[in-house]
């Protein structure tokens, strides 16, 4: 009999089970698909720039501002003028670092020495630079006192000091030289001058004011002093002539020498 009734209660659970599990089944197969609303749906993912890249091209804007007109142009320099071709240069006692003296050894001619005026003459014949031999030690203002200083200087053999020229007279192609006379020879201060300059390949054109002796042999001494320069004829005037005439005959000695005179 209790074998029976557990068979029934057994059947009873199973037909219930069966039932629950058509309603469920009969849910699922009547259930309308929930659509995803269109601002929800996935969008494709973006490529984004590295982040290595974005801060490069940051930097770069910070490190590179933009430049204006005036930073970009370059500064204008004044032009330097341009260096002549042939260099004058003269010595005579009236070459003093104190400009107001006048020496009485010196003649001269208006306001200044006759080698100056001479100089001067040439100068402006060829378009050249002008620059005085002036001594770091001035000459005595008396005349006697000056020919006792050129011959101490001539018998010892001395090589006085200059000043500074301001110019390399090396860098030019064609250097006129001119003194006056003292002793016969060249001032010492030409000796000096010339064995601080090499114008191998040069050409020196030597000129002189004088009391009567002329050239004296110096032209023949600066040729054998630069053996390879070339030294043309040079042109010895009087102290006393030098004036208004003397420049026909400065022009006429630069024609024959070959030089273009304006």
């Amino acid at each position: 009999m209790k074998r029976w009734i557990s068979m029934l209660l057994a059947l009873t659970m199973l037909l219930s089970l069966c039932a629950c599990t058509a309603r469920s089944g009969g849910a699922a197969a009547g259930q309308e698909p929930v659509s995803v609303p269109e601002a929800q749906a996935e969008e494709p993912a973006v490529a984004q720039e590295p982040e290595t890249e974005r801060q490069t091209e940051e930097e770069s804007e910070t490190e590179l501002p933009e430049q204006t007109a005036e930073q970009t142009q370059p500064e204008e320099q004044p032009a330097e003028p341009a260096q002549k071709s042939a260099l004058v240069i003269f010595f005579s006692s009236a070459n003093t670092t104190d400009a107001d003296v006048v020496s009485a050894a010196t003649p001269y001619a208006g306001d200044v020495s006759v080698t100056e005026a001479l100089a001067q003459m040439i100068c402006s014949q060829v378009d050249g630079d002008l620059v005085r031999l002036t001594p770091v030690t001035d000459y005595p203002v008396s005349y006697n006192a000056t020919l006792d200083a050129a011959k101490t200087e001539r018998d010892e053999d001395q090589r006085p000091a200059y000043q500074d020229l301001g110019v390399d007279p090396e860098s030019y192609d064609t250097i006129f030289v001119g003194y006056p006379m003292w002793w016969y020879t060249l001032p010492m201060l030409f000796y000096s001058f010339f064995e601080d300059y090499d114008f191998s390949g040069k050409t020196i054109v030597p000129f002189n004011t004088h009391a009567g002796s002329r050239d004296g042999g110096t032209y023949q001494t600066i040729a054998e002093w630069e053996p390879d320069a070339t030294v043309l004829d040079g042109l010895a005037v009087s102290g006393t002539s030098v004036g208004d005439g003397t420049e026909q005959t400065v022009k006429d000695w630069l024609e024959r020498l070959g030089f273009a005179v304006d």
